[in-house]
């Protein structure tokens, strides 16, 4: 583990996804299945391995239908984007980049430093309509961010698409859209 850990407000948002959805029995269950307390303080350095096994579990219990074991990570990186998007920072971002996704992947090292503390983001302009986000020293599965940027896109009413590929350290993110 390289102790990579991210904000607690940030999974908060996921408990409160599963809230919103499930109730109070939800959250009984969020937390009876990841085993340890759910209670985060919003500025609490919570480790990313932690965030994971929330996030799994969450979509676990929120989704209509079961996920198959393939598509699992790529899942849990659109509900992760979702819940988000819930937040008061994703809040500020949206208004005033909404409209420019790319601006937005330009400035991924700038977003994940108020997110992450471990995690170094790049990003590198290919073209006008596309953009590599590098991830180095993440706990996250590969296909974990691709969802994250894929559903990121989609919001931003984007057609594109991620392809993600994995190398030493480092995770790579290419995104292309019209």
């Amino acid at each position: 583990m390289n102790g990579t850990t991210i904000k607690g407000i940030f999974v908060n948002s996921h408990i409160r996804a599963v809230r919103k959805k499930l109730g109070d029995e939800g959250v009984s269950r969020l937390e009876e299945l990841f085993g340890k307390t759910l209670k985060f303080k919003n500025s609490e350095d919570v480790p990313v391995a932690d965030e994971v096994r929330i996030i799994d579990c969450a979509l676990l219990l929120l989704s209509e239908q079961p996920v198959p074991e393939s598509s699992k990570d790529f899942e849990a990186g659109r509900l992760h984007f979702r819940n988000f998007s819930s937040t008061p920072l994703a809040h500020i971002i949206f208004s005033l980049f909404r409209k420019n996704f790319k601006l937005m992947m330009m400035q991924s090292h700038n977003i994940a430093g108020h997110v992450f503390h471990g995690a170094k983001f790049t990003s590198e302009e290919l073209s006008p309509s596309s953009v590599r986000v590098t991830v180095a020293d993440s706990e996250y599965p590969l296909d974990h961010f691709k969802g994250l940027f894929q559903e990121w896109m989609n919001f931003a009413g984007l057609q594109g698409t991620v392809v993600a590929r994995r190398s030493a350290n480092q995770s790579e993110y290419t995104m292309s859209w019209q």
